[in-house]
């Protein structure tokens, strides 16, 4: 969504000299609202069939987002937006997608995003890009530490400034290290 068309190209000719057929579809945030807001169950169906089938064939798949307006979905309707991920995007991208398809997504850094952490577009994007060209295999190996105590907990207890004081429960709950295998930037542990 949103994503500069020059970096579009450069991904197709970076495919294309690897050998492989590029399917570009390139989205609007804008026109996803309209979709989403306007759209009725069966168009949602439709879609997804569509989509897919696509994912289906594919040997891999390459997620370009930004945004204008990160907010461009607020005020949609709950039950639309339940409607769209239950109906488009668990079949098309949490079940096929992440399950059955090599896969990254990247987020493109936009002048919003620089807003949102209150710094100019410049500063923004060179910090941006400096996070996405990180030592991942490094970040791999010390994630490990946190990966392996989250996996043997049980009580977590989080205190904060003011009233914060949170008591949840990690037993049993699976542990995943992410860090630049599959988004870009990364780096969390969940």
């Amino acid at each position: 969504f949103d994503a500069p068309e020059a970096m579009v190209v450069e991904l197709v000719r970076a495919a294309r000299a690897r050998g492989a057929h590029a399917h570009v579809a390139i989205r609007s945030s804008r026109v996803m609202r309209a979709l989403v807001e306007s759209g009725a169950d069966e168009q949602f169906k439709e879609m997804a069939g569509s989509d897919l089938d696509r994912m289906q064939r594919m040997d891999a798949y390459i997620g370009l987002r930004g945004g204008h307006n990160i907010n461009e979905m607020a005020g949609v309707a709950d039950d639309r937006m339940k409607s769209w991920g239950g109906l488009y995007m668990k079949p098309v991208h949490l079940q096929q997608r992440v399950n059955h398809t090599r896969w990254c997504v990247l987020r493109w850094p936009t002048p919003s995003m620089a807003q949102l952490a209150g710094k100019s577009t410049e500063s923004f994007e060179d910090f941006y890009f400096d996070v996405c060209t990180l030592d991942y295999a490094a970040m791999s190996s010390a994630a490990q530490a946190l990966q392996t105590r989250m996996k043997s907990a049980d009580r977590v207890h989080l205190r904060g400034p003011g009233d914060t004081d949170l008591k949840f429960s990690l037993k049993d709950i699976p542990a995943v290290a992410c860090t630049g295998s599959h988004n870009i930037p990364d780096g969390e542990c969940f």
